[in-house]
């Protein structure tokens, strides 16, 4: 995982309890739509799940990225 994908992870880990960052904080922060942040970070925790999450904040982070990309169509 490069460094922008872990301040991806690290920037949703601080967010997704309260439904994941503000699309002006994405923008501001990433330089990406909400539609973009969010695909690119479903594919970084399908392929390198990080591992300071347990199970369960694993698991409402996909339900957090799910609805987001919802959202974003």
């Amino acid at each position: 995982m490069n460094d922008r994908q872990q301040q991806m992870i690290q920037f949703e880990k601080y967010w997704y309890p309260l439904g994941g960052g503000s699309s002006k904080q994405i923008i501001e922060e990433f330089g990406l739509s909400d539609r973009d942040f969010f695909t690119e970070l479903n594919r970084i925790v399908d392929a390198d799940p990080p591992e300071a999450l347990s199970a369960a904040e694993l698991r409402r982070m996909r339900e957090v990225i799910r609805r987001r990309l919802w959202m974003a169509r």
